[in-house]
């Protein structure tokens, strides 16, 4: 059945037509010839208002994918490799606390400049270079910029105070631990070796900004804003069209000036900000969009005629339960790892979401430096080995245990979760129902009562989350996890891997890190682990994927178009069929 609809796009109709039902495959010949297309254009489209794009200030999605590809980054987060590789820097030299980074040449901000051709060309207007990336550091350790997740960059030397001072003058600025050596040196000093950094160099905040321009904006009267289409100077690998800027529809132009090799194809990308959910489908289904959100009410039916083309992408918040070591229970380790081994990660994923999330038997999620593939370090769901680590501990059997106080937040959700882990535990482990109390609290009650010095309030065990504030191993077994270095909400005694630990995070050499990291996994959840924690699940999200398109998703931080490969032949055949109907 052939239908038309309009869709509103931020105000504007748009009529699209679509066959329902009815799925074709299209499958180009041995003779499909070569792309003679012109540009090579990705379409996709993001629910919700045109984002904040200032590196510094945004936390918004769709404005981190942007910042990735308009402005360049000190460094680069490989999606595909989860390695971090040269952009604006070339190279680097560490020296215990202190980073010396040194910068390309070739990189400028540039405003786009209309030509005859179909792509717009670019003008450059300086080279980014050191005194860019020093404001950009000076700029994020000042409170009133209201950078997210500041306290990440409390490692600078000098940024903590900076940040605690209500009008830092130029003198406490300059005493930040980052210096401009020359216009292609940058030095940072840090408050103590840390290998970490690196991947915090990636992430978008670290971003540099056009600081001359930027003062001379502010120094006008009025203040001109630098991010408006006028003013905005950009340094990556694409650029926006002026007229665009700021609407329902920004359309990006391939950076003619940008120096790094690509790993893509895509010339253009169209941005359409979409209101709904649904509007994005209807678009994506008209083969207008590339990709698209995949509405909630839309899974079954997508999931079941277009299985390939639904995306399940990974976010990096993890859920878990944390243990009481204090607990008259679960002091002994072996009752640890046996509750950890009963629980069936894959049927609390699709009895909780659907399937929407990736069960965990180890700490790293997918996407983050160090993590090692998720079948392959941990015990996961074990039943036999959890009735032989039940057996082998004091109580012997679950019968003889004392009750368990379980404490959970007060949603729905977490109370079904936490009903279906202990079914598991009474089905794998023979506890009694009356043995496992549920104690539902408000979450701010929750995250005080499994403090380490909460006293007798402390539960046995209780249900939390982390989330990446940077995707490397450290800010998980590290921050999350280290005996002093966390909040060790468990009271967990200091030990050996917690010298590992401090040890990967000294090591420069990505590869001995990544050793390490698989070591500490192993010491934590292998099958003598500590098992401090059970690690649950990561959530995840669908996304609609047209088959003509090929890319490695973030699981954090920005898209990365310029990665993205577009079989533009296909692309066009599928459309021409979808308009013939």
């Amino acid at each position: 059945m052939v239908v038309t609809e309009i869709v509103v796009v931020q105000g504007e109709e748009v009529v699209v037509t679509r066959l329902v039902h009815q799925t074709i495959a299209v499958t180009a010949t041995p003779e499909a010839p070569v792309n003679n297309l012109g540009p090579i254009t990705l379409d996709i489209g993001y629910v919700g208002d045109f984002p904040d794009v200032d590196p510094q200030v945004t936390s918004a999605e769709s404005g981190i994918d942007l910042i990735g590809n308009l402005f360049v980054g000190l460094t680069r987060y490989n999606h595909q490799t989860n390695q971090v590789e040269p952009e604006l820097a070339t190279g680097w030299e560490v020296d215990g606390r202190v980073w010396t980074f040194y910068l390309r040449d070739d990189v400028f901000w540039v405003r786009p400049l209309k030509t005859n051709t179909p792509l717009w060309g670019a003008s450059p207007v300086r080279p980014v270079n050191a005194a860019d990336v020093v404001y950009a550091v000076q700029r994020m350790c000042q409170r009133s910029t209201r950078t997210p997740d500041a306290v990440i960059l409390f490692i600078i030397d000098g940024c903590e105070h900076v940040y605690q001072l209500n009008e830092p003058t130029a003198a406490d600025l300059a005493a930040i631990g980052v210096q401009a050596l020359d216009e292609q040196t940058v030095r940072v000093t840090l408050t103590k070796p840390a290998s970490h950094f690196l991947t915090i160099t990636s992430m978008w905040l670290f971003h540099p900004i056009p600081a001359l321009e930027i003062e001379q904006f502010k120094a006008q009267t009025p203040a001109e804003n630098w991010l408006d289409a006028d003013n905005l100077l950009t340094s990556g690998s694409f650029f926006p069209l002026p007229e665009t800027w700021s609407q329902s529809r920004v359309i990006l132009h391939r950076n003619p000036l940008w120096p790094l090799p690509r790993q893509g194809n895509v010339d253009v990308v169209n941005i359409n900000f979409l209101n709904r959910d649904e509007n994005a489908l209807k678009l994506w289904e008209a083969k207008s969009l590339d990709v698209s959100p995949l509405p909630i009410d839309d899974r079954a039916r997508l999931l079941a005629t277009s299985p390939t083309k639904v995306w399940l992408v990974s976010t990096q918040t993890m859920f878990y339960l944390g243990f009481n070591f204090d607990s008259g229970v679960f002091r002994e380790v072996e009752l640890r790892r046996a509750f950890n081994a009963a629980i069936d990660r894959e049927k609390l994923v699709e009895e909780i979401y659907g399937g929407r999330a990736v069960g965990l038997r180890h700490l790293l999620p997918p996407g983050v430096f160090g993590a090692p593939p998720v079948a392959e370090v941990g015990v996961g769901y074990s039943p036999d080995f959890a009735r032989q680590q039940l057996a082998s501990s004091g109580f012997r059997s679950c019968r003889l245990m004392p009750p368990v106080t379980f404490m959970v937040s007060t949603s729905d959700l977490s109370l079904l979760q936490a009903e279906l882990i202990r079914d598991m535990w009474l089905n794998e482990l023979g506890c009694d129902e009356n043995q496992i109390l549920f104690e539902q609290v408000q979450f701010g009650t929750l995250l005080a009562n499994t403090r380490a010095n909460a006293g007798a309030a402390r539960p046995d065990v209780w249900e939390l989350g982390w989330a990446s504030y940077y995707p490397d191993a450290h800010n998980w077994l590290g921050d999350l996890l280290h005996c002093t270095d966390s909040e060790n909400r468990q009271n967990r005694a200091c030990s050996q891997v917690d010298e590992l630990i401090e040890q990967a995070d000294a090591v420069t050499d990505t590869v001995q890190r990544e050793a390490l990291y698989r070591q500490i996994e192993n010491l934590l959840f292998g099958a003598d682990g500590l098992t401090p924690i059970i690690p649950l699940y990561v959530r995840g999200n669908y996304r609609l994927v047209q088959s003509w398109l090929a890319f490695t998703p973030a699981t954090f931080g920005g898209e990365q178009y310029d990665t993205y490969v577009i079989d533009a032949v296909a692309k066009d055949l599928e459309r021409e069929l979808e308009r013939s109907r």
